[in-house]
C-alpha cells in the first residue's frame, strides 16, 4: 500500500509543466528569465534523480524522464529565446551602442550575467 508521501517523491517537482488547460508553453513565456532558470535547475535535478533512481530499479514511472527531458527542452529554447530578444533591444547610448545595464535591468540579472552570455553567444 501506498502512502501519499512515496507517490509524490516520484513525479517531477515542477507540477507547472502538467497542468491541464493553457499549454506547456503559454505558461512558461509567462515567466521572466530568472523564474526559468530556477525551474531548469530543479527539472535538471529531478531529472538526475530520476537516472539514478532508474538505474537503481526504484523507478515506477519511467516515462517521467522523458517528460523531464522534453520539458527542460523547452525551458532552454525559451531562455535562448529571451536573452535574443534582450540582446536586440533597441535601449541605446549615445554612441549607438546598447548599454549593458539597461540589458541587466530588463532582464532582471545582474550585469556579470548578461556579460557572460553575450560571451557565451560570440
Amino acid at each position: 500500500m501506498k502512502d501519499k508521501d512515496s507517490s509524490e517523491t516520484s513525479e517531477p517537482k515542477s507540477k507547472d509543466l502538467r497542468k491541464k488547460g493553457v499549454s506547456k508553453i503559454t505558461r512558461l513565456r509567462e515567466k521572466s528569465v530568472p523564474e526559468l532558470e530556477d525551474l531548469l535547475r530543479d527539472n535538471s535535478k529531478e531529472l538526475v534523480d530520476l537516472r539514478l533512481r532508474k538505474e537503481t530499479g526504484q523507478l515506477e514511472k519511467p516515462h517521467m524522464i522523458k517528460i523531464l527531458r522534453r520539458g527542460i527542452a523547452r525551458i532552454k529554447t525559451l531562455l535562448d529565446e529571451k536573452r535574443d530578444s534582450i540582446l536586440l533591444e533597441t535601449d541605446t547610448t549615445s554612441e549607438g551602442r546598447t548599454s549593458l545595464r539597461a540589458i541587466a535591468r530588463r532582464s532582471g540579472v545582474s550585469h556579470r550575467k548578461v556579460l557572460h552570455e553575450i560571451d557565451k553567444a560570440s
